[in-house]
């Protein structure tokens, strides 16, 4: 019997080694078939024999040989690479189904033919040759697929038909449309209105592109009788706006003049009340007369009109300068300077540092918007609200200047504690090595701030090596998560704006959640494929399993969005 079994592993190891299971079927059936035979001689043999000895034929139990074995693990072997051949082949199909199902959609797109039946026909001719280059689908999917892939390339040509008849039908209208549209334009030849002809040329033009296309030997003599038409029109247009710009240049000119009059008035300014009201007079009459030339050249009169509008200002710049003076309207000025004199007094010690520099800052801007009380209180109110201002600055000045000093003494620390724990080394006692990486935390915690420039380099070095030898402990992968997301967060709520940070974070979270849940519910749907899959089924236990890992997964981020609301609640509170 041993040779017939070594006959048996030979061949079947040879069969085995062939991509092509399903090709190899019948003759592992057969090469079974006879195994079975030999299995079933040489028990029954057995058998026999321990009952001529004496033994009780219940008791009995059938040694396996060694070819016994072998034999077994060669069938396995083909049974699952015959069942993983057969879970390829069925998604290569679902492939090719899809593909084909997108051919068809494209070739019943095609059927709405309107200007280019002939680009529609070699795009159709492109996806008969990529139909016939994709691979086989199912035998159940394979009528359905080819019967409306046949009937998508008849409701093509049909519509293609259709379309022909159509076209010499459209060709005839548009050029009625066409015609209608040129004597219109012709018409306006006549119109009085510059605005109505460019409206009117815009809405014909537009008409005319609306229109589709006419026979060939129609075109040519359409499209002259059009061109000739816009170009009478463009012509008149041209000659009005040539005269149009002759009058903008008088009209610049008048304004240059009334511009270098504006300018004579600032030569030399009244000194007393009634010069100052009889040059009012004169430069309001010139303001007038600038109202009433017109519109110019908008570059050119820009410059103009920024010149003329300067010397105004300054005329009227130094008249309330002067009724300032004149009037004597000063105590109403000094006593809002007094107001933001006693504000700033009164915050110049105060050690709210940002909230009183965001006060400070606006004082001096109100100061700006109030103008001068004089020539002789001005002065003398500047330097006591000055020197209430730098007495706040200079003091925040010296305390940011003192937090320098521990910042640097605390970087000095950070630094050394560092280089101790980038050299510290894991001694493969749990407890111990657990112990040692939460007493470099703590002892990394405590102390004074660092300096901004330094802090996020200094955090990322020790967190990142934190969790490098968190990585090394002999923990799960769960817990190792957990560990590493902890120090995450430690690490953001050491960060400038952390708060800005753990929002940030808690979203990214949120979103990662939704997304898992999805997902979960998506491979729960694909269940409902397999309720009628009888035994055991690769893509179902595949499935399964995803959902599995998905859930285990979505738990995972709940608890490390817990984790994260508690250290947002804590930041924000």
């Amino acid at each position: 019997m041993k040779p017939m079994k070594t006959e048996i592993i030979d061949k079947l190891e040879l069969l085995l080694k062939t991509e092509d299971f399903s090709g190899i079927a019948s003759e592992v059936r057969s090469l079974q078939n006879a195994y079975d035979s030999i299995l079933q001689k040489e028990m029954e043999s057995a058998r026999q024999e321990h009952i001529t000895e004496g033994g009780i034929a219940r008791d009995y139990q059938f040694q396996k040989q060694e070819a016994d074995i072998k034999l077994e693990e060669l069938f396995k072997s083909y049974r699952e690479g015959k069942k993983a051949q057969e879970k390829k082949l069925l998604l290569e199909q679902l492939k090719h189904q899809e593909i084909k199902h997108s051919i068809v959609e494209k070739i019943k797109a095609l059927g709405n033919i309107q200007s280019q039946p002939g680009k529609a026909l070699k795009t159709l001719k492109d996806l008969q040759v990529q139909w016939s280059q994709t691979g086989t689908v199912s035998s159940h999917a394979y009528k359905d697929l080819q019967n409306e892939y046949s009937k998508a390339i008849e409701t093509f040509y049909y519509s293609l038909d259709i379309y022909k008849i159509l076209q010499e039908h459209d060709f005839k209208k548009n050029l009625e449309l066409k015609t209608e549209i040129i004597a219109k334009l012709q018409a306006l030849s006549e119109q009085p209105s510059i605005k109505e002809t460019e409206r009117l040329i815009k809405v014909y033009r537009d008409e005319w592109d609306e229109v589709g296309p006419v026979q060939n030997d129609k075109w040519e003599s359409l499209k002259g009788q059009w061109r000739a038409g816009l170009d009478l029109l463009y012509g008149k247009l041209k000659a009005h706006y040539l005269a149009l710009e002759e009058q903008k240049a008088k009209i610049l000119v008048q304004k240059n003049e009334l511009l270098e009059k504006a300018k004579t008035l600032l030569v030399e300014l009244p000194t007393d009340e009634d010069g100052w009201k009889k040059s009012t007079e004169t430069l309001l009459q010139l303001q007038k007369e600038w109202k009433s030339t017109g519109f110019s050249h908008k570059g050119k009169a820009e410059a103009s009109w920024t010149g003329f509008r300067e010397a105004c200002d300054k005329f009227f710049e130094a008249k309330n300068v002067f009724y300032a003076e004149f009037k004597e309207a000063r105590s109403g000025l000094r006593k809002q300077k007094m107001e933001l004199i006693e504000k700033a007094e009164a915050l110049k010690t105060s050690t709210s540092w940002k909230d009183t520099s965001d006060k400070m800052i606006r004082l001096q801007s109100d100061w700006k918007k109030i103008p001068s009380a004089g020539l002789h209180e001005e002065p003398r109110l500047f330097h006591r609200f000055r020197k209430a201002c730098n007495s706040f600055f200079d003091a925040r000045k010296k305390h940011f200047e003192d937090l320098d000093a521990a910042s640097a003494n605390e970087l000095k620390a950070k630094e050394e504690l560092l280089v101790r724990f980038q050299s510290h080394q894991l001694t493969g006692d749990l407890s111990k090595d657990r112990d040692d990486l939460r007493q470099f935390r703590t002892d990394w915690m405590a102390g004074g701030p660092l300096p901004v420039k330094d802090r996020k380099r200094l955090n990322d070095l020790f967190y990142s090596h934190m969790d490098e030898l968190y990585s090394k402990l002999n923990v799960n992968e769960s817990e190792l998560s957990m560990i590493l997301y902890a120090n995450k967060l430690e690490r953001l709520e050491r960060e400038d704006h952390t708060g800005a940070l753990l929002q940030k974070e808690y979203d990214h979270m949120r979103k990662q959640a939704e997304q898992v849940h999805l997902d979960i519910l998506k491979y729960e749907n694909n269940l409902g494929f397999f309720k009628t899959v009888k035994g055991d089924n690769p893509l179902l236990s595949e499935i399964k399993n995803k959902i599995a890992s998905e859930k285990e997964r979505h738990a995972q981020i709940k608890i490390k969005q817990k984790m994260l609301r508690e250290v947002l609640d804590r930041v924000t509170a």
